[in-house]
């Protein structure tokens, strides 16, 4: 994880500035991503942070590897409650009145496991506030995300080298994610939406596979290989004019960058084009609303309406059942963070923030057309971190 060494102080401050005033005496972490976020490792096992006193890692195994990748907080290793407990009491923290954890991850058992050690304290979900402490991103984090645009800028490039009739959704994927894991991908998109399990990469898929419903909450999902594996590309076969759509996530670092873009054998039809421009109008607006103060509702709000007024109030991020209701989100060591462009999100931007921006149209027996570009909000407006060309690919 890059990150420098500085910020991982202040991260922790700003946690137990918030547990304080949430009145919270502890907060345990137990999910990766929050562990990862504040000790620079997935490996620990909980991170415990009081509100007042140092924070602290627990372990049951990889303590030498721990201690090499973090070196700003103290690591115990116990085996079982016995020590478990005495290290809490050497810690001060056996008995607290009230405990914060991120309910929206930890398993029951966990939990419950975790209260019995601790006196059984009042419990108080933090996943909210806990995800929005990340959500400004400090200057070492969206230089990762510049790094990971450079990658992603040669999508074109491997397109028009690798995508041909005949060949599967499947195999065509496969190359571009060769492609991708050659120059650092990190092989793990990390979704934080419960029973949400994404293909390792993004979703490679054409025409009416791109319509087929899933429990994500995103336009596009793909149909992928089986009921048992149902994201991502599948088994059909490449054909001239058929629209498809890119949607890669290029996770460097732990940080995900989000990009989407359009290819097609051969000239897209009319219909498509007329979409797909329409998509890069409605982003180029949302781009200019972008700016701190703006709220995450209102943008979304009028992105809505300029859909509808270029004809697609019917099929804009979804139809029917399937509409999504969003036209953007944070990115940065999950895919899914805030903010979110969407509806009751009455909340500011904030300069620092980083976030993925895909107006998208679901055309009835045609499939998905749309755009996606990462961007960082910056003073004035925004700084767009993704590259590359976003013009629709024609091979």
């Amino acid at each position: 994880m890059t990150t420098v060494a500085a910020d991982f102080p202040r991260r922790l401050a700003a946690l137990r500035g918030m547990l304080t005033a949430q009145g919270l005496d502890l907060a345990v972490f137990t999910y990766n991503t929050d562990i990862l976020y504040y000790a620079g490792s997935i490996q620990p096992l909980y991170l415990f942070v009081p509100a007042a006193g140092e924070p602290f890692l627990l372990t049951r195994k990889a303590a030498t590897r721990i201690r090499d990748e973090v070196h700003h907080l103290p690591l115990f290793e116990f085996t079982g409650t016995k020590e478990l407990r005495a290290i809490l009491t050497a810690r001060g923290v056996s008995s607290v009145a009230r405990l914060g954890m991120t309910l929206d991850t930890a398993a029951y058992a966990t939990v419950e496991r975790l209260r019995e050690v601790l006196g059984n304290p009042a419990l108080t979900d933090i996943a909210w506030e806990t995800r929005t402490l990340r959500m400004v991103k400090e200057p070492a984090e969206v230089a990762v995300f510049r790094r990971a645009a450079a990658v992603m800028a040669e999508l074109p490039v491997w397109v028009h080298a690798l995508m041909r009739p005949g060949i599967s959704e499947l195999a065509f994927s496969a190359d571009l994610e060769c492609e991708m894991r050659r120059r650092g991908h990190g092989s793990l998109i990390r979704c934080r939406r419960e029973g949400v399990e994404m293909a390792a990469y993004g979703v490679c898929s054409g025409g009416v596979n791109t319509l087929a419903g899933t429990k994500f909450d995103g336009i596009c999902g793909g149909t992928g290989l089986s009921a048992a594996a149902p994201f991502g590309a599948a088994e059909t076969l490449l054909a001239p004019g058929i629209p498809f759509v890119l949607d890669f996530a290029f996770v460097l670092d732990g940080y995900h960058l989000d990009q989407t873009r359009m290819a097609c054998l051969g000239a897209p039809s009319p219909e498509v084009t007329r979409a797909y421009d329409a998509m890069v109008a409605v982003q180029a607006a949302i781009f200019a609303a972008l700016r701190p103060g703006a709220l995450w509702e209102t943008i979304y709000a009028d992105a809505v309406a300029l859909a509808g007024d270029l004809g697609y109030a019917d099929t804009f991020m979804g139809a029917g059942s399937e509409r999504v209701r969003f036209v953007g989100h944070g990115v940065g060591i999950e895919l899914d963070e805030p903010p979110f462009l969407a509806p009751r999100m009455p909340y500011p931007l904030e300069a620092g923030m980083t976030l993925a921006i895909e107006p998208k149209v679901a055309l009835p027996n045609i499939g998905v057309v749309g755009i996606e570009d990462t961007i960082l909000i910056t003073p004035d407006g925004i700084e767009r971190l993704t590259t590359c060309a976003p013009e629709f690919i024609v091979v």
